[in-house]
């Protein structure tokens, strides 16, 4: 992939999440860059976006750490009560419906751009995107976060 570095501001790095998941015939792929920013600050280079959620559920992460991960944290618990009560896993339609009941409850509070991937039994595998401000939308493969677009999903799975 080539930078046009004469793009950039001076002295300004081009930064931002860069989360994707995919959905082929037997499953789902899920990818996410590993850096965190605080600005043009690179404050983590080994941050994990990318949570397991559910026995086959995983969600990848992009805006605020702390919100994403307090998100994912309710929806892990949520779906551990809801395999205590009805007895089976929850479905990945499921889990991305709770993922967006909060972040459309809280859109005023909260920066999350979520992208929930997996498979269960009824549908088999499926990607989820749940964009700022709530939202749930099924699609074959998606992209999400600051600096993502369809150049980096080429690059990602190149």
């Amino acid at each position: 992939m080539q930078v046009d570095i004469s793009r950039l501001k001076a002295g300004e790095v081009n930064l931002g999440t860069s989360i994707m998941a995919v959905q082929f015939k037997d499953g789902v792929i899920v990818g996410a860059d590993s850096r965190t920013t605080t600005g043009s600050y690179i404050a983590n280079r080994v941050t994990d976006k990318i949570t397991h959620i559910h026995d086959r559920i995983y969600c990848c992460r992009s805006g605020s750490a702390a919100d994403t991960q307090a998100i994912a944290d309710m929806v892990h618990y949520n779906l551990q009560m809801y395999t205590q009560t009805s007895g089976g896993p929850p479905s990945v339609h499921t889990a991305a419906s709770i993922f967006n009941s909060f972040c459309y409850e809280n859109k005023d509070s909260l920066s999350a751009g979520i992208i929930v991937g997996g498979w269960d039994k009824e549908v088999g595998p499926s990607v989820y995107n749940i964009p700022l401000g709530g939202g749930l939308f099924r699609q074959p493969w998606a992209i999400g976060g600051k600096s993502c677009n369809w150049h980096t999903l080429e690059a990602m799975l190149m």
